[in-house]
């Protein structure tokens, strides 16, 4: 019965999928009412429900595999109260149930490993308290289970894409400095690993990432520049158990003025990875124009550093820590900014006021194609040949759409995506192109 109802959800998402666009994070804010619990104190109580159908074929690249085609079902249900006393302080609590299931075909999904992405039965997702204090130098001071987004999110997010999102335990400080265009923030903290059938804890994963503790300081400033915001940052990732101590120094420059916008971002890495010298590096640099008021074309160029030698005692892959690479490196989450090369091209176009239709080509190169791996948007490896000599590993072109109701807090996106083998995948191995599509609603109440 449950399978059943999840196909007759997946089929009714089909066919209202079609008036969809937008990215693949966004979603229409809550619309909750507070209520007085006395004169200083309120309390709001909100959720969202979320589905998505994600259908995948030609993922192991011409590998045989008996999971191509594979498809499933994703279930993300969340529930949030707050209270707040003014401006003073305010407590926010938030439980989540995230789940996939069979729908079609069969899929290799493992819903029971920590740390997990797609599955964690109901557990605690956030939970934070708030103090706040001063006037024109205001302050904040957050502690507990919260979400980190700096900046352009290349670096730190919470991936909001994936089914149950990043949170971190911690504490943050939020200092405005002299007024709200100028702040910085300082926090320490650690990944929280998902466990699906038990309370996520710190407990050892064995996973780099998620065994690691984040330290930074963020500063954004969006008045040394008129028109623009330039964010200097420096961030440290330190896992004890094998030796790393790899610190981030951070530029990231945006302008927007007259129809026309730019980005940019520079990222050096130095330090210690496991027992190796951690010297990496990345760039970004994007540019846009908007046309006809409703039509916006960009274009962008991404570079990660990659590993010359696997026997010297320099680390040079670039470390790509806890970013947003679904929004920008394809949505078949194929790709990561480590060792690599990446164009975009992207065309939007908003017909209706919230409604987007989107349209991206992407091509990859790797920097070091002989002696470093491709890696996906999680920092696995795809492939890994010292036998290829062609650098290119293929393109992806994306195609999304979404729309959010006028008068329903409800959300829709459609979206397929195509992958186009390069000459390094046949080098190096099996060859296929891939595929993927996916439909999605998200209701807030």
């Amino acid at each position: 019965m449950l399978k059943l109802t999840h196909r007759a959800l997946t089929v009714l998402m089909f066919l209202l999928s079609p008036i969809f666009a937008q990215s693949a994070t966004a979603a229409p804010k809550p619309t909750n009412e507070s209520v007085a619990l006395s004169p200083a104190v309120e309390w709001q109580a909100g959720g969202s429900l979320r589905l998505r159908y994600e259908w995948k074929q030609g993922f192991a690249l011409g590998s045989p595999s008996t999971f191509d085609p594979q498809d499933y079902l994703l279930s993300q249900l969340r529930l949030h109260t707050k209270i707040h006393h003014g401006d003073q302080w305010s407590l926010y609590l938030e439980g989540q149930d995230a789940r996939v299931n069979n729908a079609f075909w069969r899929n290799n999904i493992n819903d029971k490993k920590a740390a997990n992405i797609f599955a964690d039965q109901f557990d605690l997702h956030q939970a934070f308290l708030d103090i706040s204090w001063g006037d024109e130098f205001a302050s904040r001071l957050r502690l507990g289970r919260q979400k980190f987004n700096l900046g352009a999110q290349r670096m730190i997010a919470s991936l909001e894409w994936v089914n149950t999102a990043r949170v971190w335990d911690g504490i943050r400080l939020t200092q405005h400095l002299g007024s709200k265009g100028r702040q910085l923030d300082l926090f320490a903290s650690q990944l929280v690993p998902v466990r699906p059938h038990r309370f996520n804890s710190h407990a050892f994963t064995g996973n780099r990432l998620f065994d690691s503790q984040l330290y930074g300081a963020y500063l954004s400033d969006k008045e040394f520049m008129s028109n623009a915001q330039v964010d200097f940052y420096y961030l440290l990732r330190r896992n004890i158990h094998l030796g790393d101590r790899v610190q981030t120094f951070g530029l990231r420059y945006a302008w927007l003025a007259r129809g026309w916008d730019a980005d940019s971002e520079v990222m050096m890495q130095t330090g210690r990875y496991g027992f190796l010298q951690q010297q990496a590096y990345a760039a970004h640099i994007g540019a846009g124009r908007t046309i006809l008021k409703n039509i916006h074309l960009g274009i962008a160029y991404n570079y990660a550093s990659g590993d010359s030698s696997a026997t010297d005692n320099k680390h040079q892959t670039f470390d790509n820590l806890y970013p947003l690479n679904h929004a920008y490196y394809g949505y078949m989450d194929l790709f990561s900014l480590q060792n690599i090369h990446n164009g975009e091209v992207a065309l939007r176009w908003k017909p209706y006021e919230k409604t987007i239709l989107r349209l991206a080509y992407q091509g990859f190169w790797l920097a070091k194609p002989s002696t470093d791996a491709w890696y996906n948007a999680g920092a696995g490896v795809v492939r890994n040949s010292a036998t290829a000599t062609s650098s290119y590993v293929g393109s992806e072109i994306d195609i999304t759409a979404s729309t959010q109701l006028r008068s329903f807090p409800l959300t829709l996106m459609l979206g397929y995506s195509h992958f186009f083998a390069g000459s390094y995948v046949a080098q190096s191995g099996t060859t296929s192109d891939a595929d993927f599509f996916f439909s999605q609603g998200k209701y807030l109440f």
